[in-house]
């Protein structure tokens, strides 16, 4: 009960830090943030006294606030906060919008998804399996790059929406960039499920044989879809905002809690589900402002237990997490260029440089990995994903500004915004 208490005092503390402080250093420094809440994260977590002794070489007779035993207990918790990503980002999905688009945000996210995946999968593969530069059997450098690919794939809308907040930005860059800024954390979603059914830690279906893993996606998508489905004729002819509030909470509770219980990734089953709720029931756009404004606490419930759940690791794993950032950015500006030359001269070769930021949804994803698959590698691919947030949100937003002034749609004459 304490333990509840303290990481619910901690999420309030966060909440009020990044509304009255950082908020004001956001907009003087322009980044963006989430790397304060890992380290505090880092700071209750387990392994505070060992990363203290391992710097100063000299050991400390206390204890983290949240031991380990407390957050294997609070498993169920972080996959609900990891479902509630998902719900979010499904929920504001707009199917017939995506394929009625001209805007060019389509092409823009999955050619530039695409190629970001497959130029860190391949690197890593080749970097982890080839070389033996951490040791790592070919199963697990195969899951490690497809992970690390998976995550790459995602960009954080985060950077432009501080961006859109201090400056005017108008004009079709912007607008390709606020479109398709999204879309690719869906294909990042769909390659992230692959994990959880090539390499599923409980071999037995219960049915006598093994699922195959095509089997455990169609599980996994089904379950989704078949609860959005029961949940659309459940809610009836409700219009009550708070019963529906309470409706919506109730069914992500169960599809995180029976994604969980599978060894499956509650992130692609809630994705899943408010995709199916978006765009079939009409009580999803009225609940979702209601749910919008519970989804900052969310997101720094997961970035303390990201940082709760970091455990220190050797410098290899430190170079694999600069190659990572490397070719990820890489990916990025080459997927932008290839993007932008499939659109046309009227857009800009340099559009990658507005996806570069990373964020909730890259966490969600660690967070997923690490509550599922145990061992060296799982500590050295989190911690690799953790300080690429913690880097891109440094200059993510100050390179898309850039960016926008180059391209005319902030300009220079135009000054910030007013704080409101």
């Amino acid at each position: 009960m304490l333990t509840a208490i303290t990481l619910l005092a901690l999420v309030v503390a966060a909440t009020l830090l990044a509304h009255f402080v950082l908020g004001k250093a956001q907009a003087r420094f322009l980044y963006t943030t989430g790397g304060e809440y890992i380290l505090l994260g880092v700071l209750v977590g387990p392994e505070l006294p060992a990363l203290v002794t391992a710097l100063t070489g000299h050991p400390v007779a206390w204890q983290g606030v949240v031991h380990h035993e407390v957050l294997r207990q609070l498993a169920p918790l972080i996959s609900l906060a990891i479902g509630w990503a998902g719900l979010v980002y499904g929920l504001q999905f707009d199917l017939r919008a995506m394929l009625n688009s001209r805007s060019g945000a389509f092409t823009l996210s999955t050619v530039q998804a695409g190629v970001t995946f497959g130029l860190v999968y391949g690197v890593c593969r080749w970097v982890l399996a080839g070389t033996g530069f951490l040791g790592l059997e070919a199963g697990q450098a195969s899951m490690a790059a497809l992970f690390l690919g998976a995550t790459a794939a995602v960009s954080s809308p985060a950077a432009w929406e501080l961006v859109h907040r201090r400056f005017p930005t108008q004009g079709r860059h912007s607008r390709l960039l606020q479109d398709g800024g999204t879309i690719d954390e869906l294909v990042g979603i769909l390659v992230f499920g692959l994990i959880f059914c090539l390499f599923h830690p409980a071999q037995q279906s219960g049915l006598g044989r093994p699922f195959t893993p095509t089997e455990w996606y169609v599980v996994m998508v089904l379950l989704g879809v078949i609860m959005g489905v029961v949940f659309h004729f459940f809610l009836g002819e409700e219009d009550d905002e708070n019963h529906l509030f309470l409706a919506f909470t109730g069914i992500i509770v169960f599809a995180s809690g029976a994604a969980w219980y599978l060894h499956l990734s509650p992130l692609l089953v809630s994705l899943v589900l408010g995709m199916v709720l978006g765009n079939t029931s009409r009580h999803a756009r009225r609940v979702l402002p209601v749910i919008l404004r519970t989804h900052k606490p969310m997101v720094l419930l997961l970035l303390i237990f990201a940082g709760a759940l970091w455990t220190p690791v050797s410098w290899p794993a430190f170079v694999l997490a600069l190659l990572f950032v490397s070719v990820r950015s890489l990916g990025k500006l080459g997927g932008g260029w290839l993007a932008a030359l499939s659109m046309g001269p009227s857009i800009r070769r340099d559009l990658g440089r507005g996806l570069l930021g990373h964020g909730e949804v890259a966490v969600a994803m660690a967070l997923n990995l690490r509550l599922v698959y145990e061992g060296a590698f799982v500590d050295w691919v989190f911690t690799a994903v953790l300080f690429s947030i913690v880097l891109n949100e440094l200059w993510s937003a100050r390179l898309l500004k850039g960016f926008l002034i180059d391209a005319g749609d902030i300009t220079a004459a135009a000054g910030p915004k007013e704080a409101s």
